[in-house]
């Protein structure tokens, strides 16, 4: 009898070892199964951020290509980056003028220099496009009064006796129409240092060049270094200086 229950003892024991093996395994396999579907969803969250990057990438590409342009100069290339939230009308404008292809060395270029503060120049359509109906027409609406400025009152200059608020106080790199007109063509850009407070809020703004942009403004210092004259009090070049009108930087 004690030897048959000795064999019985050990028969239990034996069966008791192999099912902890047996859940052993099927603990190990659950946990592997688990942690495989854990790195395939991880994959895919990393695919999904990755994919929404590209597209990204790709839409700010594409808006770069819209959202400036570039003057391109024997002397070197200015970049533009256009304000729409300043002025929409004129940078409808400049839009239309280069996708008509209608701005020719003629017509678009700089022509007065004044250092260290304007670089002025014209943006119009050519002759020949005036000639065949294909010219572009400048813009009639005035730029946008910032709030903070509507109650300011306008010290206006002699040429633009009706002067308004059409646009902020202008800063160094800004780009606005010249002489108090809605939509140019002749345009400038500021490069004072300073706030232009002297000119108050008469400019409609529409474009900016940024002023970390190293080729754009020692493109601008060579034209200051350019042969000038005096007339009425401005410096006129003896040349002017062409340029032709790319969207997008270049």
């Amino acid at each position: 009898c004690l030897v048959a229950m000795s064999i019985l003892g050990a028969l239990i024991l034996a069966a008791a070892v192999l099912l902890r093996q047996d859940c052993s395994i099927v603990a190990s396999e659950g946990a592997a199964a688990s942690t495989s579907a854990d790195v395939s969803a991880a994959s895919k969250v990393r695919g999904a951020v990755g994919n929404n990057a590209s597209r990204t990438s790709t839409s700010a590409t594409a808006a770069d290509a819209d959202s400036s342009i570039t003057l391109q100069a024997p002397l070197g290339n200015i970049r533009i980056r256009l304000r729409p939230d300043l002025s929409p009308e004129s940078v409808d404008y400049v839009r239309s003028l280069v996708q008509s292809n209608t701005c020719d060395a003629r017509s678009c270029r700089w022509y007065r220099a004044e250092k260290p503060g304007i670089l002025q120049g014209i943006l119009k359509s050519g002759t020949d496009a005036t000639d065949s109906g294909r010219a572009i027409p400048p813009n009639p609406i005035f730029g946008n009064c910032p709030d903070e400025y509507k109650n300011v009152t306008q010290v206006c200059p002699p040429h633009d006796p009706h002067c308004g608020c059409h646009g902020p106080v202008m800063v160094k790199g800004d780009v606005g129409w010249a002489g108090g007109t809605a939509g140019g063509p002749d345009f400038f850009v500021n490069t004072h240092d300073q706030p232009a407070v002297h000119s108050g809020n008469q400019h409609t703004v529409w474009g900016h060049v940024d002023v970390d942009d190293g080729e754009s403004f020692a493109t601008i210092a060579k034209c200051w270094e350019l042969p000038s004259k005096d007339s009425g009090g401005m410096r006129m070049l003896v040349e002017d200086v062409p340029f032709q009108v790319v969207m997008g930087p270049s």
